[in-house]
């Protein structure tokens, strides 16, 4: 049953529209998830279909565009008054055009002009948020990152092969996860008791540890001089762990915020820990990382970095919505989190797994697509069970959050 009606400002609605789309949206990427999943098995009816519409990158682009739709409601809530009245409304009317457009153009080959469009949407939230003098380091961040979207967006369009693959490493490795701190390291201001000043100078230092991490995966996609690649050995971890460690202390700390997105920035850092710290690790070494290029090994550390991108957002859906509704209470439930956390981290492993299976296998001779399809098949009948628990997950998320969803009444701001 829905709850009684609130009183929300122009900007309020237009930032509780913008939630309620994302989490629809991500409705669509998990059942994408799973048909793009079917199209692995040995002679599959879908196989055809999804080579011809570009199933898994439409996928992905989607889910790309719930983590931008994430960050652009982040920075909207984030810029408060800088942010005008009118250019909140204008934000999610433009990100939901693109999501419209990314859907009606699936069949076809326009990931060109997406992207560019992409870019284009995350430079206007940009310019939308600027305002001159002092603002907050949480803020500052967020443009940061949303600078360095842009820049990667642009940046991918003339470049091809490795080249492009490094630009969409670093896209997911540095560009989004510096906005996401930006919302991560906020959402401690809320559910936790550490001082304002740590946290803000935790998020300068983590975000340039996380920069320089990030930055060595990416350029490990393009074979990193040995020397440099021994030292990203080492560094690379620590980065992660040293987030880890900002991330443990607000999390000791906890006041009596009764949301769930303490629960989500868990997940995040985990997700970071291993995508980051053990598989970007193994992929910044030359010889490692050209095994792993192109198997699902590599794929899995991609996962692993988009859904770390994923929970921060789901957390601060979480948070935001308690928020506008002004109450304190969990706006979703323990199910979704528990169905995507066991179903993400299992299908990681499984998917590392298959990875690992597809190297030994190349390196034995055995090539052929088919051939690799009916070999990996026990582990791909496992992945699709853990992919049918992420999409569980993500529509008992959905059908918790519009169950609970208030009455809205529009008031003057």
């Amino acid at each position: 049953m829905r709850r009684g009606g609130i009183q929300l400002s122009r900007r309020g609605l237009a930032l509780y529209r913008l939630l309620t789309r994302i989490v629809l949206l991500l409705v669509i990427v998990g059942v994408g998830f799973c048909f793009s999943a079917l199209t692995q098995l040995p002679a599959s009816p879908l196989a055809d279909v999804a080579e011809q519409s570009t199933l898994s990158q439409a996928t992905r682009r989607l889910f790309e565009l719930v983590t931008l739709g994430g960050l652009i409601s982040a920075g909207i809530m984030l810029a408060g008054a800088e942010l005008s009245v009118e250019r909140a409304p204008w934000l999610g009317r433009l990100w939901t055009a693109l999501v419209i457009a990314s859907l009606t153009l699936t069949p076809f080959d326009f990931a060109g002009a997406l992207e560019l469009a992409a870019a284009f949407l995350a430079l206007i939230a940009l310019a939308a948020s600027y305002r001159r003098g002092e603002t907050s380091v949480f803020l500052r961040v967020w443009q940061i990152g949303l600078l360095l979207i842009a820049v990667s967006f642009l940046g991918a369009q003339p470049l091809a092969g490795q080249a492009l693959d490094a630009a969409r490493a670093f896209r997911i490795q540095v560009a989004y996860p510096i906005a996401g701190l930006s919302v991560m390291f906020w959402l401690m201001r809320r559910y936790s008791r550490v001082d304002d000043e740590w946290l803000q100078e935790g998020l300068r230092i983590v975000a340039v540890l996380v920069f320089l991490a990030g930055g060595l995966i990416s350029l490990g996609r393009l074979g990193l001089p040995p020397v440099i690649a021994v030292g990203a050995a080492a560094l690379v971890p620590l980065c992660y762990m040293i987030l880890a460690g900002h991330s443990y202390r607000a999390l000791a700390s906890r006041n009596e915020n009764a949301t769930l997105a303490t629960h989500w920035i868990a997940l995040a850092t985990l997700f970071w820990l291993v995508g980051g710290g053990f598989l970007g690790t193994l992929s910044s070494q030359p010889a490692i990382n050209a095994a792993m290029r192109g198997t699902d090994l590599a794929a899995a550390q991609d996962w692993l970095a988009r859904w770390a991108l994923l929970a921060i957002v789901l957390g601060f859906v979480n948070e935001a919505a308690s928020t506008l509704r002004g109450d304190n209470q969990r706006v979703t439930g323990y199910t979704p989190l528990w169905l995507m956390v066991f179903g993400v981290g299992l299908a990681a492993i499984t998917q590392a797994g298959r990875g690992v299976v597809e190297i030994y296998l190349r390196r034995v001779g055995i090539v052929d697509a088919e051939a690799l399809r009916e070999l990996l098949l026990p582990l791909t009948v496992v992945w699709i069970i853990c992919l049918l628990a992420v999409a569980a997950g993500i529509l008992t998320y959905a059908l918790g959050f519009w169950l609970r969803k208030p009455r809205i009444i529009l008031i003057d701001d």
